[in-house]
């Protein structure tokens, strides 16, 4: 088996926790794949990397494993994430179990397949511009404390306008993300739908939104003096001009992620939110 290792070099104790990985990986009989570029995130040869592996192993955060798994679509390859970030709600192993790496190498996993949002900005019909989204799609407004107003339709129909900091239309993935902050509900990851969640909206009444998987969303930011912004999984973004709009609808691609440990999607969501009330103490970090 041919396994792309993939890590984040700014993720703290990456290298030891990189080394230990691969050990594991190479004394099962994986082929373990690097970068040459394992300085940076991503690295330059990372599509290729992941076309010529049969799975994936990204290492490092929620980010990290988001970034990999998007780019791992493309290729239809499945990715098991191992976390060495904070909450870890994408991974299918923590840094300290390792033992279970010989299932990978057995085949003894489940892939479980996420559905990805095609984020789109529009000008005068055509494309400017398209992303990829697992969490979310965030248009808000710019460095100044000034609430933005935007409209937001649904296959051509008005659905609401709003006057906020910002609108998050979410995958299920995402709602337990940006969104969740917001006020917004969790979906279970198996239930294939858009979530759209307002961000402090100037309403006592303003709600999240739940659509069908098959619906066609689009933001129109209404104010053209104020600075909006569109960002994409909280990793890449453009600030939009006058006569912009973002078009969200499900994409063509998955994701697929790799599930070893047996776990609910509830006990891990509890285990992982009641792990963040708890204060860090003496000597500890977040």
């Amino acid at each position: 088996m041919r396994i792309a290792l993939v890590c984040n070099p700014k993720t703290r104790g990456i290298k030891q926790a990189a080394l230990a990985v691969r050990g594991e990986l190479e004394r099962l009989g994986a082929e373990v794949l690097l970068s040459r570029d394992a300085g940076r995130f991503p690295p330059e040869d990372a599509d290729q990397l992941i076309a010529a592996s049969d799975v994936v192993v990204a290492l490092g955060g929620d980010g990290t494993i988001i970034h990999t798994a998007k780019r791992a679509a493309a290729c239809n390859r499945a990715v098991l994430g191992v976390n060495c970030g904070h909450l870890g709600f994408m991974a299918g192993l923590e840094a300290d179990e390792l033992e279970h790496l010989s299932a990978l190498i057995d085949g003894k996993y489940s892939v479980e397949e996420r559905m990805l949002l095609r984020v789109q900005v529009l000008r005068d019909g055509g494309e400017a511009r398209a992303y990829l989204a697992l969490n979310e799609a965030v248009v808000s407004r710019g460095s100044f404390s000034r609430m933005i107003e935007l409209e937001v339709y649904s296959g051509g129909e008005p659905v609401v306008r709003y006057c906020a900091d910002g609108v998050i239309i979410a995958a299920p993935t995402g709602s337990t993300a940006y969104s969740l902050s917001a006020g917004g509900p969790i979906i279970d990851p198996r239930v294939d739908c858009l979530l759209m969640t307002p961000v402090c909206p100037h309403s006592l009444y303003a709600r999240s939104y739940i659509f069908s998987a098959g619906a066609r969303l689009s933001v129109r930011p209404l104010l053209e003096e104020r600075e909006t912004y569109l960002t994409v999984d909280g990793e890449e973004g453009t600030a939009l001009h006058p006569g912009e709009e973002v078009h969200i609808s499900r994409a063509d691609t998955v994701v697929r992620l790799i599930k070893i440990k047996s776990g609910d999607f509830y006990d891990i969501l509890n285990q992982k939110l009641m792990d963040r009330r708890r204060p860090a103490g003496k000597g500890e970090t977040e």
